[in-house]
């Protein structure tokens, strides 16, 4: 299960991965960054699960059981060799055994345990002790404390030479309860390995499946930018900024705007908290999600200076921008893009100087030798340039 989890989080990463670089930034770094402690964890749990394959040990009931039915011998420590990994500071040791079960052949065997420092001499090669068969057969053992055996049992038991004895090696990974051998969920032999990678492959492709497919379109347009060259869509292109829109309107709960601001890499939109109301909040897209960031720093005089999304012909934005671009001959860069309504000129109107007069496409292009600031209708006529 542990395998399970591991690759789950490494489908997890990769999801967080692509979001981060092609979607929504803020979100595949999180995920990123949830998923790599978790995929570090796993894989730590079954490196250490690899070296304590072939542990010797059991449950307290299992070495009971074997008591109870008499499954004693006499183990004799051919080898003692250290792993390398520790657990709670104490040594995990591979122990080569030649095994005198009470009754039934020798055998001999090679499981690890952990054999604490101030035991280690109880260890040394050519001392015995007294195990628990743990089944009849073994070759699964546990050392116990001398008593169980009598004096005449222990007499009678003589460990003979491994050389002389079957060598019977313990299966990785098997636990025994209630008497019986019990094999993780997923095994770790050869027997079952495609099967098991390919568990392995699906956990992996579910997990990033899960990560990526609530931001599928916006990795879509991300992966149309990286044909610009860019990371990211340019969100004053018509396909990106009809996806802005899209999902303003929707977090926004209606079209009224007053003011829209469109960058390469985000919308700023300031609109009321209902059509008519001037109380206006501002929200903004970027990297496919939509933030609400609260009162709007401007707040309008009137309701009238609202208007609808579906006044401004927003797939005209881009085009406007190459038209003006080479008419001055110079890059569209990094221009942003407002939206508003243009002021009242009329002098005796008596909204002088209010913005309630049709909405204009505004933005500048230039360099550091000057600047020329462009104007539209909100269809995207008239390009006049000043």
């Amino acid at each position: 299960m542990i395998r399970v989890i591991a690759s789950a989080a490494l489908g997890a990463l990769l999801g967080g991965v692509v979001l981060a670089l092609v979607g929504p930034s803020s979100v595949g770094q999180t995920i990123a960054l949830v998923a790599l402690p978790v995929l570090i964890l796993t894989s730590v749990l079954i490196l250490i699960a690899r070296s304590t394959g072939r542990m010797i040990g059991a449950s307290p009931a299992a070495v009971q059981q074997a008591r109870d039915a008499r499954r004693l011998g006499i183990a004799r420590i051919d080898a003692l060799r250290q792993t390398g990994t520790q657990i709670n500071d104490q040594p995990l040791c591979e122990l080569d055994l030649t095994v005198q079960p009470l009754s039934g052949a020798a055998y001999s065997t090679t499981g690890r345990t952990i054999v604490p420092l101030t035991a280690i001499p109880m260890f040394q090669a050519g001392s015995e002790r007294e195990v628990a068969i743990l089944l009849d057969g073994g070759p699964e053992v546990a050392f116990i404390d001398g008593g169980d055996l009598s004096p005449a049992e222990r007499a009678r038991l003589s460990v003979p030479s491994r050389a002389t004895a079957p060598f019977i090696l313990p299966e990785k990974h098997v636990r025994i309860v209630n008497g019986k051998r019990q094999a993780p969920l997923l095994g770790v032999g050869k027997r079952g390995r495609g099967l098991r990678i390919a568990v392995f492959v699906a956990a992996a492709v579910v997990a990033a499946a899960i990560v990526i497919v609530p931001y599928h379109h916006s990795i879509e347009q991300g992966i149309l930018a990286l044909q610009d060259g860019r990371l990211r869509p340019d969100l004053r292109r018509p396909d990106a900024l009809a996806d802005a829109r899209e999902a303003l309107e929707a977090e926004i709960g209606h079209d009224r705007v007053v003011r829209v601001i469109v960058a390469e890499d985000f919308v700023v939109v300031d609109a009321p908290l209902r059509p008519g109301d001037t109380k206006t909040d501002q929200w903004t897209y970027r990297d496919g999600e939509v933030m609400h960031g609260g009162g709007a720093p401007s707040q309008p005089d009137s309701a009238a200076e609202q208007f609808a999304w579906s006044a401004v012909s927003l797939d005209r934005l881009w085009p406007l921008l190459e038209e003006a671009s080479a008419q001055v001959d110079l890059p569209i860069t990094d221009s942003t893009v407002r939206i508003a309504r243009g002021s009242d000129g009329n002098i005796d109107s008596p909204t002088f100087g209010q913005s309630v007069a049709a909405p204009t496409i505004g933005f500048s292009l230039g360099d550091d030798y000057g600047s020329t600031f462009f104007r539209a209708n909100a269809d995207g006529s008239q390009l006049t340039a000043s």
